[in-house]
């Protein structure tokens, strides 16, 4: 369990995605654009990704394979942006344990999960990033 939503309630993580992405991997922060914040071309993959593995084309192997910094960075979008909702539902998937097994049997709530995931990313791209 990831406990986004009580971690984010408690303060437990910075809403500076630079801080944020340094705290899991300083190299994260090569994704973050002039404004400090995730670039445009990064928030753009992100929501590429949640689409193909919500739609079934990607497995979460395959995502972990082509783009292993996936999970970090989208994990980091909930904590930092998600909202209450999609903090709630990373709690309750599991396809995020892929990260550390490859063998991941993907659920109903990991397909509900990655849709509000892409559909908040791309409001957040069109919103900053237009």
């Amino acid at each position: 369990m990831h406990d986004a939503g009580r971690m984010a309630k408690m303060g437990c993580v910075s809403d500076d995605p630079a801080t944020y992405l340094d705290a899991v991997d300083e190299r994260l922060v090569g994704f973050l654009g002039d404004d400090g914040d995730l670039s445009s071309e990064t928030v753009w993959r992100l929501h590429r990704f949640a689409v193909a593995l919500s739609e079934g084309s990607m497995t979460p192997a395959l995502a972990l394979q082509d783009w292993a910094d996936f999970y970090p960075l989208a994990a980091a979008f909930v904590v930092v942006h998600g909202s209450d909702e999609l903090r709630g539902l990373y709690d309750q998937a599991t396809v995020f344990s892929a990260v550390v097994g490859r063998d991941v049997q993907f659920t109903d709530a990991d397909r509900v999960f990655l849709v509000a995931l892409s559909e908040e990313l791309e409001g957040y791209a069109r919103a900053r990033h237009p």
